[in-house]
């Protein structure tokens, strides 16, 4: 039961870790140039990093931003699973699992949320039905 207590709140530090660093950290970079007037060289291009919350705006809401909520937050259902009850409730790992999974049909961050946190709620649901079988 220990190890599916620790890989539920393993997964779920690294949803919020994941999530946080999606909306805020610089992933997406664009360069502009200074304007001029017709007929003048452009000026230096600058090139920056930026936050999906800088690019998008006033459009985050309602996706991307509840996606990555959801993906960010999915695996506090394992952890409600594996540790407010003697018995795990294997039925609130699943569904962490599932919306987890959503996460393939985006090209972007979801997919890495897949990636990341299903292989730790797998080894939260198979360690939580070894230990309900040792229950009995």
């Amino acid at each position: 039961m220990r190890i599916a207590r620790v890989s539920s709140l393993l997964s779920l530090a690294a949803g919020i870790i994941l999530g946080w660093g999606i909306l805020f950290g610089p992933f997406f970079y664009g360069c502009s140039t200074t304007a001029v007037s017709p007929g003048q060289t452009p000026g230096p291009q600058i090139c920056r990093g930026s936050s999906l919350v800088e690019v998008q705006g006033n459009d985050l809401f309602p996706a991307p931003l509840l996606w990555i909520l959801m993906w960010s937050l999915a695996p506090l259902l394992a952890v409600i699973g594996v540790w407010l009850s003697a018995r795990p409730r294997t039925s609130l790992i699943v569904l962490a699992m599932l919306m987890e999974l959503t996460g393939i049909i985006s090209l972007g961050g979801g997919f890495i949320f897949t990636l990341v946190i299903e292989p730790l709620l797998l080894v939260t649901l198979v360690a939580s039905l070894r230990a309900k079988a040792q229950m009995g």
